[in-house]
């Protein structure tokens, strides 16, 4: 049995992925709407994969102009090949959610995160959050949930 992540967790969650969107790309990011994503083109979804006491995907659609900043900054090239926004995208991702499960750790979770992937098709469900920025909104997806049974070990005296 398990149960989706709670408004406490999320709400550090999101906390963590603000703090680090400023200063990781240099936008300031405000929490909009908790509600189903509506992207806006052009996009990109990234996945990650959450594994141990939380399990489950968190899903980034980000603006292809976002993941280009990640890119601009981190080869200092003022202009970047545009096809290389989904591996920005994918990094942005990966450095965010590993950001964030400090929020899940601070909460007692052990998880680990597998390896980022683009995302294609339908978004999957689960708690969506629309963060508003400059350079247009990411949506995000946390289809995390958590095991309602701990396992305690049996000590034999």
């Amino acid at each position: 049995m398990s149960q989706p992540l709670t408004r406490p967790v999320i709400d550090r969650f999101l906390e963590i992925v603000v703090h680090c969107l400023r200063s990781t790309v240099g936008l300031e990011a405000v929490v909009a709407a908790m509600a189903e994503p509506a992207a806006s083109s052009p996009t990109i979804a990234v996945a990650l994969d959450f594994c141990g006491d939380v399990r489950g995907p968190v899903t980034w659609v980000f603006p292809e102009a976002i993941a280009l900043e990640l890119v601009r900054r981190l080869l200092a090239d003022p202009d970047p090949d545009p096809e290389a926004a989904p591996d920005g995208a994918t990094e942005l991702a990966n450095i965010l959610t590993g950001r964030a499960t400090e929020a899940l750790e601070a909460h007692g979770f052990q998880c680990a995160i597998g390896v980022p992937r683009i995302h294609v098709g339908e978004l999957p469900g689960g708690t969506a959050v629309r963060m508003a920025t400059s350079n247009g909104p990411i949506d995000i997806v946390l289809s995390m949930s958590t095991s309602t049974l701990k396992t305690i070990p049996i000590v034999h005296a």
